[in-house]
């Protein structure tokens, strides 16, 4: 797994997504016959959609707080 953390595909992700996309990928090498390149690059994609769902929740949350102070 060492070789897949080298990847420069990772080296551009935040901390946590780099974490989740690594889990994910290792769970995708345990359970499926693909190439190390292809989970990686599956788990990548999965890894930024659920960040970017994470950031989307937190700023809409801020937007629905900040509109109950103004009301």
């Amino acid at each position: 797994m060492d070789r897949i953390i080298a990847l420069p595909e990772l080296m551009y992700l935040s901390p946590t997504t780099r974490e989740k996309a690594v889990i994910i990928a290792q769970d995708l090498l345990r359970t499926n016959n693909i190439s190390p390149r292809e989970a990686v690059s599956k788990a990548i994609l999965i890894a930024k959609n659920w960040a970017v769902k994470n950031v989307n929740r937190a700023v809409w949350k801020k937007l629905r707080s900040i509109e109950k102070e103004i009301i």
